[in-house]
């Protein structure tokens, strides 16, 4: 019953919140910044594909989970091109952006919970639902609050390309109530991310070359979000434990080394240090936690000498690069209060006057925030300046995932950090070794980064970690004997 009402509710938010972008669509057609991006060659191809996995889907559900994931974080952005979208910064910017009010993953999970709808809806308790009962509301009054102290309809149209974070989520929470994954389940989103990395480095390796970047950039995820989400799902496959998802061990195994090399390649290229420095430091904290939790000393020395030698060579192929050595010397230049503006430090100068704008913004707007999507629109009123080649006038972000939600959320942004990225990672250091859990290393990678970039700001990203909170409360389905293997 509690089920019902929840699923129930949610529908009914959801179905608002669309209801509200489609009359925000309507009363933004003589705005000028409203946008149909409309026709490209790209766009058709990407069009092409997307209806292949629709076919696909529809003829055999069981990859639905395969192609979830590339779906959501692997496709073609210029997909939504096809779709009326809103410019995300005043007219005036440079290479201002638009977003559209709808995109390609709204879709494919609405698609998702229509092929899928033979599963009944789960039977779950109070307690298990207790996270969610609390949450859904918040974030509907949220939502309401929003539309309500908006004062013109650019600042609701904005919010309305921004809302894309409440509709994945409370999606995904429909999921969560809907679908009971099985192992089946489980390995073909594991081996959708594996394909989804090894997509992704194909399509950023074709627009390097085709921009002429000196480093690997991805034209759906750009620079340091690319780079970070990588480190995450690398880090994922390092650590992933064959026997607790009944892969096949040897094609596994190779398939397991291939992402990883795919992964770290794609770091290397990047340059982003944030990026490697989740990566080592994740990875360290999750040795530290799993490596005193086993049977018998010869296992300990297994895995003190395996990963320690694996991370040695990795480490050691990463100092082999100046934009990595030169984490090295930033480090010292903080401690010893000896920071100075220079090629290596300019990132973090312009991360500082961002985060002084994000913090501008939550001390005048700390119970509701300034809105989601309104951040880059926004930042000239909260003391935001150029420098030089640095910072221009161009679509920004606050570079910071604590910043992002609070300064767009207000308060209601701690409830936003609780749910979608610490619960997660709570979850996995608890259980590091739980079949659902151990999908939590993703978000725990990405608290890492966050401290200096807005990850889950990208819509791509937010959704693979929606996808994940569906995964990690499929412990409330799974019995607890089927979820543990000890390695």
């Amino acid at each position: 019953m509690t089920t019902k009402i929840l699923y129930s509710f949610t529908l009914m938010s959801l179905s608002i919140v669309y209801i509200f972008n489609f009359i925000c669509i309507i009363t933004s057609f003589n705005s000028q910044l409203f946008q149909y991006p409309g026709f490209s060659i790209l766009g058709v191809l990407s069009v092409l594909l997307y209806s292949l996995v629709l076919i696909i889907c529809a003829i055999k559900r069981d990859l639905f989970f395969f192609f979830l994931p590339f779906i959501i974080l692997a496709f073609p952005n210029v997909i939504n091109d096809f779709l009326p979208s809103f410019m995300m910064g005043p007219v005036m910017e440079s290479r201002v952006a638009s977003f559209s009010y709808i995109t390609h993953i709204d879709i494919f999970l609405i698609y998702g919970l229509c092929i899928l709808k033979n599963h009944k809806i789960q039977n779950l308790t109070i307690l298990n639902l207790s996270d969610f009962l609390i949450f859904v509301p918040i974030i509907s009054l949220f939502f309401i609050a929003t539309v309500i102290l908006s004062i013109s309809n650019d600042l609701l149209s904005l919010f309305a390309i921004g809302n894309y974070q409440i509709r994945y989520i409370f999606l995904f929470i429909l999921y969560l109530l809907q679908i009971k994954l099985n192992i089946s389940d489980f390995r073909n989103i594991i081996y959708g991310l594996s394909f989804s990395l090894f997509f992704l480095l194909i399509e950023s390796s074709f627009f390097t070359l085709a921009n002429g970047r000196d480093h690997l950039i991805s034209g759906t995820l750009a620079a340091n979000v690319f780079a970070n989400i990588t480190a995450a799902i690398t880090l994922f496959f390092v650590f992933i434990n064959p026997k607790q998802y009944k892969f096949p061990k040897l094609y596994f195994q190779s398939i397991k080394l291939f992402t990883i090399i795919i992964g770290f390649l794609i770091l290397i290229l990047n340059g982003t240090r944030m990026a490697m420095l989740s990566f080592f430091l994740s990875g360290l904290i999750y040795y530290l936690i799993t490596s005193f939790k086993v049977k018998n000393i010869i296992q300990f020395l297994t895995r003190m000498f395996g990963y320690g030698f694996l991370f040695f060579i990795l480490i050691l192929i990463s100092l082999q690069f100046d934009k990595f050595r030169s984490i090295i010397t930033i480090f010292f230049d903080l401690i010893n209060f000896n920071i100075k503006l220079n090629e290596d430090t300019a990132s973090l100068f312009a991360r500082l006057h961002m985060y002084k704008v994000s913090l501008n913004m939550i001390l005048e707007n700390w119970i509701i925030g300034i809105g989601p999507g309104r951040w880059n629109f926004l930042k000239y009123d909260y003391g935001f300046q150029t420098m030089g080649t640095l910072l221009t006038n161009t679509l920004l972000d606050p570079h910071s995932d604590y910043l992002s939600y609070i300064s767009q959320y207000g308060i209601f942004g701690l409830v936003m950090i609780s749910f979608i990225l610490i619960k997660p990672a709570l979850k996995y250091l608890k259980n590091p070794r739980d079949l659902t859990s151990y999908f939590g290393l993703i978000p725990f990678t990405l608290l890492i980064s966050g401290l200096t970039n807005s990850n889950t700001l990208k819509h791509q990203v937010f959704a693979i970690i929606s996808m994940i909170i569906f995964i990690v409360h499929q412990n409330f389905l799974i019995s607890k004997s089927d979820r543990f293997i000890d390695k």
